[in-house]
């Protein structure tokens, strides 16, 4: 469950940290004969970054590969191939879970801590990337753990991909009305421009979550509830922001 999670660096950071650091510890997983437990299960947490460009209005498991615009979404993509590899080579059972960007308790990076952070230094103006148009769903990180327990529980295939997320999606300029309204604040808003705020960035983002709804599971935070919820725990963790600085 380990990668470099900043998606918007990609463009900055050194390209070989980048692109070898969310593979690197899947490909360390032992087979049988090296493993410390003879338990055959893997778990592999592979974001929606390597399948959201599809230029579908949802994205289901098994639609097409795009070509990937990100290091981060290539490494993951890596990532599951090796999974999927060390299932059929080894006896493995996986378990890939592809889900949208995580809101709750313990957020420590993303789009709502970004614009904290901007207001908390200046709450007068806040700069967006992109044209704030952007489509984006998210996923409460209570939703995403109860999901990942009973797939773990309920899928029993050799391999098994799954989406996680909401039916519902919001744009960047919701959440920063949201953000600021709970704030109570009303700061001018400046744009970067284009469709994409970075290179890697994807305008829509909508997981079609059919075969996790199958086995039962239903999220039970809205978007909003989730977003306003991420503010209340950065507010309540000035620390973070400093760690962070």
């Amino acid at each position: 469950m380990t990668s470099r999670a900043d998606r918007s660096g990609s463009s900055t950071e050194p390209a070989r940290r980048r692109a070898c650091g969310s593979c690197a510890a899947t490909s360390s997983t032992p087979p049988p004969s090296r493993a410390r437990s003879p338990a055959r299960i893997r778990c592999f947490i592979s974001p929606r970054a390597p399948t959201s460009a599809s230029g579908r209005s949802t994205t289901p498991e098994d639609a097409p590969f795009p070509v990937q615009t990100s290091l981060y979404g290539a490494a993951k993509l890596a990532g599951e191939g090796l999974i999927q590899a060390f299932c059929e080579g080894f006896g493995f059972q996986g378990w890939i879970f592809r889900f949208v960007s995580i809101l709750g308790p313990r957020y420590s990076h993303g789009h709502v801590f970004d614009f904290y952070r901007s207001l908390r230094k200046d709450p007068t103006r806040l700069h967006v990337l992109g044209n704030g148009k952007q489509r984006k769903s998210y996923l409460h990180v209570d939703d995403c753990v109860d999901a990942i327990l009973l797939a773990l529980e309920r899928a029993q295939e050799r391999v098994n991909v799954l989406n996680l997320g909401t039916d519902e999606h919001c744009e960047v300029d919701d959440s920063v009305r949201w953000i600021t309204e709970a704030l109570g604040i009303s700061p001018e808003r400046t744009y970067s421009g284009g469709k994409r705020g970075w290179i890697g960035d994807n305008p829509l983002i909508l997981l079609d979550c059919t075969r996790m709804r199958a086995l039962g599971w239903r999220p039970k935070h809205g978007i909003r509830e989730g977003i306003v919820e991420t503010l209340r725990y950065l507010q309540e963790s000035p620390w973070l922001l400093e760690a962070r600085s």
